[in-house]
């Protein structure tokens, strides 16, 4: 018997981002069947330069991974990963069809279009917490939380598995049950974190309440949703009706409380860990998220299950979110960007969430960068304006490797800005509540060239993006019209209906369920480049208080 000797695989740059990307190709070359798949769809399914892609494939190549057909220049899966999936397939699937192929015009799936983020049995809370307490032995931080005196205190996922077990406790005993919207009314901080978890282990709803709403603006919505319960503290708790029935759980802190009042961390602390963790359809809503004040009748926008393979595509193709990164998403988790990308994907993936505490303040911001040694930041439009209008000047010496901002296109010059202060690209992504994030202008120091300059950027992987004249035809390169998903060739569009107004439901798709529309203009440069002209009256941004 002779032992093949593999040849070490080359040393890449970004460590596990490697690895992450060399599976990604590896689930992409495996969807493309029998077929096999070309280097131009690899590089578009996974959203990797021509060189990057190309490198991850020759190394893969020499593993006997992947090969390529030398006269249709297709990939196909290696000799040595056929054999290994056959054998994982007789053991945990049965074959698929014969005749089974992809039918005609269909988009390859997404590589993080995993299996389980689907069915009918989704344990959401073993996603979110409690497997990333098995593979770092629950050391790793779930959060890092600065407050507004500069004093930081950590949870570990271990920490946060135990806390919220035991919340779920204090929740079911006030009656909280599978399919219950719980309000969360709660600055940014442990608490907040551990109450999502407890929600989610009881198969609940989390509907957070941003802070600086209004009296009004927090009754409505508490009555809207029917609301099961309130998670607060003292000190917003005076936004609640008078009238109110609901259990409250507040948080300790100075203010008086009163008889009727469940006490977070005492109740906490003598309950016994829930042992059950809740399922989840994947159709089933894991948030409830309101759109703003502003709105006349504001949009209850359900985020369901299946919508966290957009979640990861998003954070490890949009962001480029590497292991080694230390990551900060500076919304506030009452915002869909907030709570998508600073609550939910980082629980998804295993990273530390930064929280800080208070309202935002430039100084505030400059600091966390360089004591934490952020390294992957993601910032509103406005606290980019509001660095450019107060920069301390000086030489920072910041780790920062990529800075993303969404919510409106930026002028070049304060681009030209943040480039010159930070050192690093500033890439503007776009989405809606109802999409997540959905164009990038990603940053690949592989690429041989990048989005155009003053684009929105690119469709990410797992959506097909056109632009719509006002009849619902496609308009041609060069084209303005209305920014639409092609919802039958996007795996990763998840948004059916808003909770609460069917009639903005269907103006959302007023050529029919072919096309979710945006309300926003644009025009598609002959690069696949999407160009923004202008807001309708009724787009809806996912960050607020611009």
């Amino acid at each position: 018997m002779t032992t093949k000797t593999k040849t070490p695989l080359p040393a890449l740059s970004g460590g596990t981002q490697s690895l992450e990307r060399a599976i990604a190709l590896l689930r992409a070359v495996a969807a493309s069947g029998a077929d096999g798949a070309r280097l131009a769809d690899l590089m578009t399914g996974v959203g990797l330069s021509k060189a990057t892609a190309h490198r991850l494939l020759m190394a893969l190549s020499r593993e006997g991974l992947i090969e390529q057909d030398s006269r249709s220049r297709r990939y196909h899966l290696g000799p040595d990963l056929d054999a290994l999936g056959q054998l994982a397939a007789a053991r945990h699937r049965p074959p698929a069809p014969a005749d089974a192929v992809l039918s005609e015009g269909a988009v390859r799936p997404s590589a993080f279009l995993r299996p389980e983020y689907r069915g009918d049995s989704i344990p959401l809370a073993t996603l979110l917490c409690d497997r990333h307490v098995h593979t770092a032995d629950g050391a790793r931080a779930a959060l890092l939380h600065e407050s507004v005196a500069g004093q930081t205190t950590e949870l570990s996922f271990a920490r946060l598995a135990s806390d919220s077990a035991r919340f779920a406790t204090v929740l079911a005993g006030l009656g909280v049950v599978k399919g219950d919207r719980v309000a969360v009314l709660l600055p940014k901080g442990p608490e907040l974190l551990i109450a999502a978890l407890a929600i989610w282990r009881l198969g609940g709803v989390y509907m957070p309440l941003f802070a600086t709403y209004t009296a009004s603006a927090v009754a409505y919505r508490l009555a809207e949703s029917e609301a099961r319960a309130i998670i607060t503290n003292g000190f917003l708790r005076r936004k609640l009706p008078r009238d109110n029935a609901r259990p409250v759980v507040m948080v300790e802190g100075d203010e008086a409380i009163g008889p009727d009042t469940t006490l977070f961390w005492s109740a906490l602390h003598e309950a016994a860990p829930l042992a059950d963790v809740a399922r989840y359809r994947e159709s089933d809503a894991l948030a409830l998220i309101y759109t703003s004040e502003s709105e006349p009748t504001p949009l209850g926008v359900s985020l369901p299950v299946k919508a966290l393979s957009g979640i990861e595509q998003y954070m490890r193709i949009g962001l480029d979110l590497r292991d080694d990164d230390i990551y900060w998403n500076m919304a506030d988790p009452g915002w869909a960007y907030g709570a998508y990308y600073g609550l939910v994907g980082p629980l998804l993936l295993g990273r530390t969430t930064i929280f800080c505490d208070g309202p935002y303040d430039v100084r505030q911001g400059y600091r966390m960068l360089t004591k934490f040694g952020v390294t992957n930041l993601t910032a509103a439009p406005s606290q980019i304006r509001a660095w450019h209008g107060a920069d301390p000047g000086g030489n920072h010496q910041f780790a920062l490797r990529i800075l993303s901002v969404v919510g409106e296109p930026l002028p070049p010059d304060l681009i030209a800005w943040a480039n010159r202060t930070v050192r690093v690209p500033l890439l503007d992504q776009y989405g809606q509540r109802e999409t997540g994030i959905f164009i990038v202008n990603r940053y690949d120091p592989d690429a041989t060239s990048q989005p155009g300059d003053g684009s929105l950027g690119r469709p990410m992987p797992g959506f097909r993006v056109v632009v719509l004249d006002p009849d619902g035809r496609e308009a041609p390169v060069g084209g303005a019209g209305e920014i639409a998903i092609d919802v039958e060739k996007s795996p990763l569009f998840w948004f059916e209906a808003y909770a609460n107004d069917p009639d903005r439901t269907a103006r959302r798709f007023r050529h029919g369920r072919r096309y979710y529309l945006t309300g926003d203009w644009a025009f598609l440069d002959s690069d696949g480049n999407i160009h923004y002209r202008g807001r309708a009256s009724d787009a809806i941004l996912m960050q607020q208080g611009e």
